[in-house]
């Protein structure tokens, strides 16, 4: 029995077809699974927020400490008081005092 150049030919066009439509299928299948996932992610989001303007925003983490606060725009501000000066163009100058 010999195998032809044109039997291997058609034998490799039915396996390309068959792999092209499980492919198609499955692209189909993934995208479904996705769209139910962001439905699902939907119905959270909206649970969620109607929660929050029904029941108050009570539960949630207090307030930042004053003190804290304070003490972080105080760092802030020495970190911008330290940057290196630069002249017009861009290049880096001596600090004058």
């Amino acid at each position: 029995m010999e195998i032809t150049l044109f039997s291997l030919l058609a034998v490799f066009l039915v396996a390309q077809g068959l792999l092209g439509l499980l492919i198609l299928f499955l692209a189909a299948r993934g995208t479904g699974l996705v769209l139910d996932l962001f439905q699902d992610l939907d119905e959270k989001l909206a649970g969620a927020i109607q929660k929050l303007l029904e029941g108050g925003f009570e539960g949630l983490p207090e307030p930042v400490n004053p003190i804290q606060a304070a003490i972080a725009q105080m760092l802030i501000g020495k970190m911008n008081a330290e940057l290196p000066h630069r002249d017009p163009n861009g290049q880096f100058v001596k600090k004058l005092e």
